[in-house]
């Protein structure tokens, strides 16, 4: 099947939509088209209303009811995401546009259900290349310079932050990028005339899709400039809580304010609290607020994204019992420096690791309980002031971004 897609990517890729381009298998003669619909930023939903959706699909149906249902080999359903952000999140959406493009066909056209197949080909380095090479705006020179970056032998995190540091990069990402956010039906159908047998041709070897940047023969057009008007979000917080914390049963909430795009404050509570008897216990109240700087993101999202360094302080008191092995009672306080990476998850949630080392220092009293646990008695032999110096925190916080509107905006793009 993977052989078949990228064939399949090869072909469209030397006609322009809409166009047959033809290739032989065994004696009969298929045809291949292809139409696409696209998908807002950081978006797998269906929206009619966009970039021609609408007729895309309606032309997609007309096509489907000309040829019938019998001349019909199969679909195949490709679908991109533009080359910016986290490479994972952009194979999530990919995948996932994909999947709403099946749904929605099974639901338009439920005798195709059989014939419907789906690759999700992540993000596509390959079409902003060519919209690139054929741009009439750009001078001869920045094209070289665009191009070189895109073939550059570099893992994906540094051809992206290359990418990036381009004086025209802005252009590109209002440009072109929307173009690759899409969906692409591959329509594989058998002609109605009859063809002699001919020799099957040899399959372009295609290793690492290497073989996909020849150049296509159809133009692209010069983009055309428009103006929308945009209403912006602002994360004005985050709510968080710490997943191992949740785990051990030690209840907790952080929220974190972002200032600016580089800076933010965040404050945490801890506050298991329950016990069994005079025989079980499992409470502190822990109080904590860190100041973050985040460094240089690949992501999408403007705040709490991405690798953070932060210094803490906190405090706390406590009473730890297990049966007659772990009897204590006590506060201490704690101060360090804290490392993280967070990272989007889906549309509404980012996921947080992180992990702090510092200095803590503890004030602790031991009590054991009586024979029958009727009562707690006090140790005075047990107790002091202790000090530590090593790890203090581990965290993998599940993050929820609070978004307001903010006022609206005048935003210039290409079509």
């Amino acid at each position: 099947m993977r052989r078949r897609v990228e064939i399949l990517l090869f072909l469209l890729l030397l006609g322009a939509a809409g166009l047959s381009a033809q290739t032989f298998y065994k004696s009969e003669q298929k045809s291949l088209m292809g139409i696409e619909v696209h998908f807002r930023f950081d978006k797998h939903f269906l929206d009619l209303g966009y970039m021609g959706n609408e007729a895309s699909l309606q032309r997609f149906s007309a096509v489907i009811d000309s040829l019938g249902l019998e001349r019909v080999d199969s679909v195949v359903i490709v679908s991109q995401s533009s080359p910016e952000g986290v490479y994972e999140h952009n194979q999530w959406l990919s995948r996932n546009r994909a999947n709403t493009m099946r749904r929605h066909l099974e639901k338009v056209h439920p005798e195709l259900k059989s014939k419907l197949f789906v690759h999700p080909d992540g993000e596509s380095w390959l079409r902003l290349r060519e919209y690139v090479k054929r741009d009439t705006l750009m001078k001869n020179s920045t094209i070289q310079k665009v191009l070189s970056v895109i073939d550059a032998d570099v893992n994906i995190g540094t051809k992206k932050w290359r990418m990036e540091q381009l004086p025209v990069y802005r252009y590109l990402l209002r440009t072109y990028y929307p173009r690759i956010r899409n969906s692409m039906f591959c329509i594989l159908y058998y002609n109605e005339l009859p063809v002699p047998a001919l020799a099957e041709p040899a399959e372009p070897q295609l290793e690492n899709n290497q073989a996909l940047y020849m150049q296509p023969t159809y133009p692209v057009p010069a983009p055309k400039r428009m103006e929308r008007t945009v209403k912006d979000k602002v994360t004005i917080l985050a709510l968080k809580t710490n997943l191992l914390y949740d785990l051990a049963t030690a209840l907790n909430v952080e929220v974190e304010v972002p200032i600016g795009q580089k800076w933010s404050v965040m404050v945490e509570d801890v506050f298991p609290w329950w016990h069994k008897g005079n025989k079980y216990a499992f409470q502190m109240w822990e109080m904590g607020v860190e100041g973050r700087y985040w460094f240089k993101r690949n992501f999408a999202r403007k705040v709490l994204c991405g690798h953070f360094g932060g210094v803490y302080v906190m405090s706390a008191k406590y009473d730890f019992q297990w049966d007659t092995s772990l009897n204590y009672q006590g506060e201490y306080w704690s101060t360090g420096v804290t490392y993280g990476y967070a990272m989007p998850i889906g549309k509404w949630f980012n996921l947080e690791f992180s992990a702090s080392l510092g200095y803590l220092s503890t004030a602790y009293r031991h009590y054991r309980p009586s024979t029958h646990y009727e009562e707690l008695l006090k140790d005075n032999n047990k107790q002091g002031r202790m000090g530590y110096f090593g790890p203090t925190k581990l965290k993998v916080s599940l993050v929820l971004p609070i978004n307001v509107p903010v006022k609206k905006r005048k935003e210039v793009y290409y079509e």
